[in-house]
């Protein structure tokens, strides 16, 4: 038996995780505001799933995932929304 080694973590690997997150949070406050959440509302709610997903790391966030990193997010995603 041969102990194989854990794969190597790259450099970018960090960004594009936080990439990974951001278009999720983005694709998800698209959800809501379909949905008719108030933007207060989709706020919080992205706000606790984030840090419900980052509660047993050792470590803070990534940076641009910060509570005022998510209002920005759904901030910009109700403007794009079409008019009705």
């Amino acid at each position: 038996m041969q102990e194989t080694a854990p794969p190597r973590r790259r450099a970018g690997d960090a960004d594009t995780r936080v990439t990974m997150y951001r278009r999720e949070l983005a694709e998800r406050a698209g959800l809501y505001c379909r949905l008719g959440y108030a933007p207060s509302r989709a706020i919080s709610r992205l706000q606790a799933n984030v840090r419900w997903d980052f509660e047993l790391e050792a470590g803070p966030r990534p940076k641009g995932l910060g509570d005022n990193d998510i209002a920005d997010i759904v901030k910009a995603t109700y403007l794009r929304r079409p008019a009705r």
